[in-house]
């Protein structure tokens, strides 16, 4: 029973030797409230393939008929730009939709970064 006491007392005593040095060496809050800069990557949430594009900061999304792109916590059709394409992707014959075209809008969410 006495050797269940010391290891338990040990146990305790090196994690919380572990929580100070982490909490010494851990971000500041200098560090913290940097933005850090995130290139363009895909990611997969709430069921769906989404694409963020670091260059006009916003989320896209293709349901395999129509882009689309988040703007304030809205999935709009997404009209095409010309810089759309030229990096990484593979050029198909994809049209915008005419006006008038019955559209449905994604109701999935996006990834966000804690915090934001």
């Amino acid at each position: 029973m006495r050797n269940v006491k010391v290891w338990l007392c040990a146990a305790m005593f090196m994690t919380g030797l572990a929580c100070a040095t982490l909490s010494v060496w851990g971000p500041t809050a200098a560090t913290a409230n940097q933005k850090t800069a995130v290139a363009n990557h895909w990611r997969f949430h709430d069921g769906h393939w989404n694409y963020w594009n670091d260059g006009d900061q916003h989320w896209y999304y293709t349901d395999g008929t129509n882009w689309y792109y988040n703007n304030n916590n809205m999935w709009n059709v997404y009209g095409f730009d010309k810089q759309f394409g030229r990096e990484g992707f593979e050029r198909g014959d994809y049209k915008v939709p005419a006006n008038g075209a019955k559209i449905e809008i994604p109701r999935h969410t996006y990834y966000r970064a804690p915090g934001k």
